[in-house]
């Protein structure tokens, strides 16, 4: 769990779904999706399922669940409305971050660069940190991004999870990559 940058077409808009919230009524929200297309997915249960069914799926071992169907072990197919479009590579120029508690849903707007990407944290944090300030959680931080934890997170590995405690102290993922030693050049 945590957040990670992906990568989207310009002006990416991620599709939304109408959904009730007993606290907040009805609102719109992304609808969670994978970072690969729908039919390498498909490819991949359908494979597994062939395998299961011939008896050469490698957690096939158990006698108890030899008579049992494919999806009773691994879940139904992959639905389509869960993956994203088959993008080109070429396509894909711009940085979006995702949270990645659920298949994804972007906490962020598109950026053509990852400058504006990182200034965007800097000046606001991401979706969930705006949801908190304005809902007035003061449990978590909700503050925009120090710029040194958004540089090490969007030059960085492009992922961080929710949470990490190192020697005793609760931070943020993007808090702890801020604290790594930067390597040096070449190495």
């Amino acid at each position: 769990m945590g957040r990670e940058i992906r990568m989207v077409p310009p002006n990416w808009e991620h599709p939304k779904k109408w959904e009730h919230n007993p606290r907040k009524g009805w609102r719109e929200v992304h609808i969670p999706m994978y970072d690969r297309p729908y039919r390498p997915a498909l490819e991949e249960w359908f494979d597994g399922w062939q395998k299961w069914e011939r008896g050469e799926y490698p957690s096939y071992t158990s006698d108890d669940c030899k008579g049992d169907p494919y999806w009773e072990y691994t879940g139904g197919p992959p639905q389509p409305e869960y993956y994203r479009p088959d993008w080109k590579p070429e396509e894909m120029t711009w940085y979006q971050v995702y949270q990645t508690v659920s298949e994804g849903t972007p906490v962020t707007p598109p950026f053509a660069t990852k400058e504006e990407l990182i200034d965007y944290l800097v000046e606001n944090g991401d979706f969930w940190d705006q949801e908190r300030r304005k809902d007035g959680d003061s449990i978590m931080r909700c503050t925009p991004w120090p710029r040194e934890e958004a540089e090490a997170f969007v030059n960085g590995p492009g992922w961080a999870p929710s949470m990490v405690i190192a020697n005793g102290k609760c931070m943020t993922g993007t808090e702890a990559l801020a604290q790594q030693p930067t390597p040096p050049l070449g190495g």
